[in-house]
């Protein structure tokens, strides 16, 4: 009796350690079959805005930068001002010597004194009936001829003075005391960086999609300025035809101390949409005709995914995004293959890594 219960124990023992070793077997055998699968990278379609931007090299401009030059020639009497001085507009900038210029306002005011006296009888003899009307008129015309040429001479002395046009800072001065001035020669620089503004040349490929009023940010490579975000001010209306280029201008509040002349680089947006279908550009394919496509996974078995290739329409790509145009065959949330799609087929199974 014993040896048959021991018997059909060790019978039941062996059938059951038999049947887990076939059950490890199997999952054994499935682990290997879904790690042989191709592994992947994913990522899921976005309903979000899209910006593309084009970025362009410019320069700092101001509006108020100027050589200053004389209107009238003459010996330099006094430089009143220095480089790295600040001046309002109107300030004494430099007098030049107006002493022959002087003498003859003199001069002329004599004989004006002389011709209003005279006019001032031939005034009298008139009402007396004792001067003709032609000796009234040439006193006349004598005093208004001398009032004339007092008034010239007395602008010309005014611009022996060389005023500030506008309030600034003085850049440079090139005059000095003793030397002769004229007109073809500048004196000093003026500059004014209240008002600064951005000024660069965009390819004519651009010209629709760039319009007064544009976003664009400022940034500055060789200097540690943080970015500044402006709008254009304005468009050329011109094609340099060297180039094939037209100028933009964008106003810059000048709170960094920016000088004339900075390079600057410029990210503007020339395209944006506030809601689209956005995935990563790495995930679009081209096949043999040159049409994109990209891999749509469904859950299939156990931690394996199968695919489905939907062709779409790439409408822009910028930063390692793209925006596709809405399709039927995907939805906000669907997941995509991002990396290691290469190789694979219709009827593949994949698994996430």
């Amino acid at each position: 009796m014993k040896k048959t219960i021991l018997f059909g124990t060790l019978i039941f023992t062996l059938f059951s350690c038999a049947e887990e070793e076939a059950t490890v077997t199997k999952k054994d055998t499935a682990k290997k079959q879904t790690s042989a699968l191709p592994l992947v990278q994913t990522a899921k379609i976005e309903n979000t805005s899209f910006s593309h931007k084009i970025s362009i090299q410019g320069n700092i401009e101001t509006t108020q930068d100027i050589l200053i030059n004389t209107e009238m020639s003459g010996m330099i009497q006094d430089v009143a001002v220095s480089a790295g001085n600040m001046v309002k507009e109107g300030s004494v900038l430099l007098r030049m010597d107006a002493a022959i210029l002087s003498a003859n306002i003199q001069e002329l005011e004599s004989q004006l004194e002389f011709a209003e006296y005279m006019l001032e009888q031939q005034n009298k003899l008139f009402e007396q009936n004792l001067g003709s009307e032609f000796d009234q008129r040439s006193a006349n015309n004598q005093v208004n001829s001398l009032e004339a040429k007092l008034n010239t001479l007395e602008i010309q002395r005014s611009k022996m003075v060389v005023r500030a046009p506008f309030d600034g800072t003085i850049d440079q001065v090139y005059a000095k005391k003793g030397q002769l001035a004229g007109p073809q020669m500048p004196l000093m620089r003026l500059v004014n960086m209240a008002k600064t503004e951005v000024v660069a040349s965009v390819s004519e490929k651009h010209f629709k999609s760039i319009k007064k009023g544009t976003s664009l940010t400022v940034n500055f490579p060789n200097y540690k300025l943080n970015p500044i975000s402006t709008i254009i001010s304005s468009v050329g209306s011109y094609i340099e035809p060297t180039n094939r280029t037209f100028s933009i201008r964008a106003n810059v509040n000048n709170n960094a101390g920016l000088m004339p002349n900075m390079l600057v680089e410029l990210d503007i947006i020339d395209f944006q949409v506030d809601s689209g279908l956005v995935i990563p550009s790495k995930s679009i394919l081209k096949n043999a005709k040159s049409k994109d496509y990209i891999w749509v996974l469904k859950p299939s078995k156990k931690d394996s995914y199968s695919v489905k290739q939907v062709f779409i329409n790439k409408l822009k790509a910028f930063d390692g995004k793209a925006l596709i145009e809405q399709n039927e065959d995907i939805k906000e949330g669907a997941l995509i293959i991002e990396g290691g799609a290469r190789g694979i087929t219709k009827k593949d199974l994949v698994r996430i890594k």
